[in-house]
């Protein structure tokens, strides 16, 4: 009896998961990734000697249980990260507040205080977890509730000071998704305030430790590539897909290059608006329906050693640095120094998002694209399954979720077990386990 044989379109977390349960199953599996590398967030740079995490950095215990026992099963090697948050407004001249050395941090603008508006903003950081907390039990409590409301519609009911939204919540917020402030406001209140309770997000200080792969992100990658090519797996980098049509006998890949294959059936594991390019003419009412949906919001990336990029205030410096301005426009700056325990360094290694114009002493630049929580978004995802193989065709990605790796994993995970015809049965409570200072885990 021939084997199954299955095409599985994007090698990010979500394409290299399929692929990873379908060629452990005995599937005959061709992987295709238009990009030289598999990974897709998880992109990984070398400069003088070190390597450089640039998209996929960090995860617990905690929120991410499936992608935790995944790497165990891999032998991925794990240590301890700082996930400290920074906010810097008006190149200092504003607000400025961060969170990596206490009250040091906090208070790194000595004249915050005695600074009214200040400590009103902390007030409403306390508020904000319990009015979250009362809110989302409610809402998950009765189902029928209509889940329409925006962040800006919950945050303008409930009277929270000026400065807790713009030195606070909007820069959390935009810093997670990536996304300009004016955006911030029209996301799924139910989507982000669930996301920031699950991952411990609603107390400055207080929260889940945080991890990072020993020897980055290409690490735990080569390992999955190794898994996969032991199986049989085809993986086929640098090969761009130009469409995906059905007919009877199955699903047509038809390459940039002139090449066409036909499988039995296809996982799309890509950004939901370049799945719906990908289907062409051929694409459904529901097809484009659900998955027009989801929006995205790309940024460019530079890594870099501009200091410039950092908050003025070096008691301020942490992990996650939000820099406001007065357009709105979202700029991070990840201190990889102590996200990736890279150490003091004559100059510090750093990542930012979105910059108003370009750092000096750049290393290189990456663009990439982030999911958008928004209200249609959450709606879509609830209807995803109505298009789950109906023409022999899949969709994954961690747009069927709040966008982060895990999310990508779980949907890779399950659409390879739904396209097996088997159940999937996600982990939804974390293992107890010990993260040992430098090495990896030892479970209680």
């Amino acid at each position: 009896m021939s084997r199954m044989r299955v095409a599985v379109v994007g090698a990010g977390i979500s394409g290299m998961v399929s692929a990873y349960v379908l060629a452990k199953a005995g599937a005959e599996v061709v992987l295709y990734e238009k990009e030289e590398y598999l990974g897709g967030h998880a992109k990984t740079v070398s400069f003088d000697g070190v390597d450089l995490d640039l998209g996929f950095m960090v995860f617990n215990c905690v929120t991410y249980p499936n992608m935790m026992e995944f790497f165990e099963s891999l032998g991925v090697e794990m240590e301890l990260s700082d996930m400290s948050f920074s906010v810097s407004l008006d190149k200092g001249k504003g607000c400025e507040w961060g969170s990596r050395n206490g009250l040091s941090s906090l208070f790194a603008q000595k004249k915050n205080v005695l600074n009214p508006y200040f400590w009103q903003m902390l007030r409403d950081i306390i508020r904000f977890k319990d009015d979250v907390l009362s809110y989302l039990e409610v809402l998950e409590n009765n189902p029928d509730i209509d889940q329409n409301e925006t962040l800006g519609q919950f945050v303008n009911s409930r009277g929270y000071s000026e400065l807790f939204q713009k030195a606070y919540l909007v820069p959390m917020c935009g810093s997670i998704w990536s996304c300009p402030s004016e955006g911030v406001m029209s996301f799924s209140v139910h989507s982000v305030l669930s996301f920031c309770r699950n991952h411990h997000l609603l107390q400055l200080f207080g929260r889940p430790q945080w991890l990072t792969v020993m020897r980055r992100s290409l690490s735990y990658v080569n390992k999955v590539r190794e898994k996969l090519e032991s199986w049989g797996c085809q993986i086929r980098t640098g090969c761009e897909v130009q469409s995906v049509s059905t007919m009877d006998e199955g699903c047509t890949i038809l390459c940039k290059d002139g090449s066409q294959e036909m499988y039995c059936g296809c996982i799309m594991a890509v950004h939901a608006p370049d799945g719906l390019e990908l289907l062409g003419k051929q694409v459904t009412y529901d097809e484009m329906r659900i998955l027009g949906a989801f929006q995205y919001m790309h940024s460019d990336i530079f890594l870099h050693h501009d200091k410039n990029f950092m908050p003025q205030n070096r008691a301020a410096w942490s992990a996650w640095n939000f820099l406001g301005n007065t357009d709105n426009k979202v700029c991070l700056t990840y201190w990889l120094n102590v996200l990736q325990n890279l150490g003091e360094t004559s100059l510090p290694f750093l990542v930012t998002l979105n910059p108003d114009h370009a750092p000096d002493h750049i290393i290189c630049k990456w663009s990439t694209g982030h999911p958008v929580p928004s209200v249609a978004a959450s709606k879509a995802a609830l209807e995803l399954e109505k298009i789950q193989g109906r023409r022999g065709i899949w969709y994954c990605g961690a747009y069927n979720g709040y966008g982060f790796h895990e999310d990508g994993l779980k949907s890779g995970m399950t659409t390879a077990h739904s396209l097996l015809g088997k159940s999937c049965v996600l982990l939804s409570n974390p293992k107890h386990m010990l993260v040992g200072r430098r090495r990896h885990n030892l479970y209680l």
